[in-house]
């Protein structure tokens, strides 16, 4: 459900910055400041996130209605634990926050592309917050059973390789701007900063399935 619930949350961004970023005026030509602003968002990058988003909604959906939709067998119900159900609610509190302010703003002063660059910014904030929600306890589990045992590593290395290409997809477009500042990091914070979250867990995924492998799972006493 935090993944499903990042992914949300990352589409949303990213149709805000692809199909409502306001053009300069009629007559007016993009200033070089204007360039630096502009995130470099493709429909590629949504594509690919509503993918994610989609595929998630699936797995939701056979969790929550395995019986009654997808047909599964009758098993013993499986719960969120206390501590992940209260951080799903305060990231759906904030995001409900955040998202009034900006309606709010935008209904009294009407729209405006740094407005919208900032709370694009927080809701990648809170979809990388749910990666690492994610991410973090894999880690110590791994590490506390020392095994791989039933972990996908097929989709660690597609993650590592998507994550590498979305880094070089960037560093190609701003190099045909032929400039970076620090406008353009922030136009570009939330792609960034993802795409770095998910090349570094992945590979501390990786190094423990090469450390661990598909040992028998051992158990660890204090």
């Amino acid at each position: 459900m935090l993944n499903t619930t990042g992914y949300f949350y990352l589409v949303i961004s990213l149709i805000l910055q692809l199909y409502c970023w306001l053009p300069p005026p009629e007559g007016h030509d993009l200033t070089h400041e204007g360039i630096a602003l502009k995130p470099k968002i493709t429909n590629f990058d949504l594509c690919y996130s509503s993918h994610g988003l989609l595929l998630n909604l699936v797995l939701a959906s056979q969790l929550l209605m395995g019986q009654s939709l997808w047909g599964f067998k009758k098993e013993r119900s499986v719960r969120m634990k206390p501590v992940y159900s209260r951080i799903l609610s305060l990231s759906l509190l904030g995001f409900g926050g955040l998202t009034l302010l900006f309606t709010n703003y935008n209904s009294r002063a009407g729209w405006d592309n740094l407005r919208t660059l900032a709370y694009c910014n927080r809701l990648f904030m809170l979809k990388i917050s749910m990666s690492l929600l994610k991410y973090v306890p894999q880690v110590i589990h791994n590490h506390e059973r020392r095994s791989m045992k039933g972990f996908a590593i097929q989709g660690t290395i597609l993650d590592i390789t998507g994550g590498i290409a979305s880094l070089l997809q960037l560093i190609l477009q701003i190099a045909n701007d032929k400039d970076f500042n620090t406008s353009v990091f922030m136009a570009n914070f939330g792609k960034i900063g993802l795409a770095i979250v998910t090349i570094l867990f992945n590979f501390i995924f990786l190094s423990q399935w090469i450390t661990y492998g598909n040992k028998s799972i051992v158990t660890v006493k204090d």
